[in-house]
């Protein structure tokens, strides 16, 4: 399983890396500015890991921050193999080996997925409301509408979990009794991922001021550009990373909140896939290798007591 993650992987930076080599910078990036906007995104990644940490409190488990950031972070490779659940079956296997109940692990898992996916809709459609009219060609009904769903969708997380969860373990063929789901982590989920897109929107503005010079528009407006193109990019569940349908998407919201020209957007979209990329998969590289380093070591520790 890990060769096969590993593959797809490297296949997908490979790509990006050849387009990043092809595209032109039309000014020189500001680093000390790209840095912190990395570093910002890590932080946002603590936050979702402290979320989840506190969610499996909510089931009645513990995990140490160490441990939860590990798994986290490995499991985030599962994102770039076509399926994307196994990033959720790989979270929770994993939840369990370090000792959480299958129930809490199970549940976290597909909760924290289903919740994150809900409440960007939720942060982006509420963020870009002023330039929804921009964005959907005049057609602001249909806005009020998605509004509405979005807004009702959230609200009756509690009620609709059950059955997305049943049918999850369907999908999963995981036959596992969660359970009630508790209403403390449900609201937990909700609070975490929504200021954890906040601070991806503020990353984002950061990114693009790095790269092009100048970052015009509005926080909100960043927010939307950042999260429409990347759910859009999640729910394309065939294409590893979303790749493709999540950068057309930012291409188009950056020309049509007018955060760049045609052509700062295509550079704008180009480099902040491998940013992101880079940024998702260094942190689970690092702790795949040392599971490796450490696997090799006991081994040699085994073969030299016999």
């Amino acid at each position: 399983m890990t060769t096969i993650v590993l593959l797809f992987v490297a296949r997908a930076l490979f790509t990006q890396w050849r387009q990043f080599r092809g595209t032109p910078l039309i000014v020189s990036p500001n680093w000390t500015i790209i840095v912190a906007s990395g570093l910002l995104v890590l932080a946002t990644y603590a936050l979702l890991v402290e979320t989840w940490r506190r969610i499996l409190g909510a089931w009645g488990s513990a995990l140490a921050f160490p441990d939860a950031v590990r798994i986290w972070c490995v499991s985030n490779l599962g994102r770039y193999v076509p399926g994307k659940v196994w990033q959720i079956g790989a979270m929770s296997t994993m939840a369990e080996r370090a000792g959480v109940s299958a129930a809490a692990a199970a549940g976290s898992a597909v909760l924290n997925t289903i919740v994150n996916i809900a409440t960007g809709f939720l942060v982006a459609l509420v963020a870009g409301w002023r330039s929804f009219d921009t964005l959907s060609n005049g057609n602001t009904g249909i806005g009020i509408a998605i509004l509405t769903i979005a807004l009702g969708g959230v609200l009756l997380l509690p009620t609709a979990l059950p059955y997305l969860l049943a049918v999850a373990r369907r999908v999963t063929g995981r036959a596992l009794d969660l359970g009630p789901i508790p209403h403390r982590a449900i609201v937990i989920s909700l609070v975490g991922n929504i200021v954890a897109w906040l601070m991806y929107g503020a990353a984002f503005e950061l990114f693009v001021r790095g790269v092009i010079g100048r970052a015009p528009g509005t926080f909100p407006d960043y927010v939307t550009a950042y999260a429409w193109p990347y759910i859009l990019g999640y729910l394309a569940i065939l294409l590893p990373g979303g790749l493709g349908v999540r950068d057309s998407a930012l291409a188009v919201a950056l020309g049509a909140l007018k955060l760049a020209t045609p052509p700062q957007a295509v550079v704008v979209t180009v480099t902040s896939r491998l940013w992101l990329t880079v940024l998702e998969l260094v942190p689970g590289f690092i702790y795949l290798a040392r599971g490796i380093r450490r696997g090799s070591a006991t081994t040699l520790r085994n073969g030299s007591n016999l």
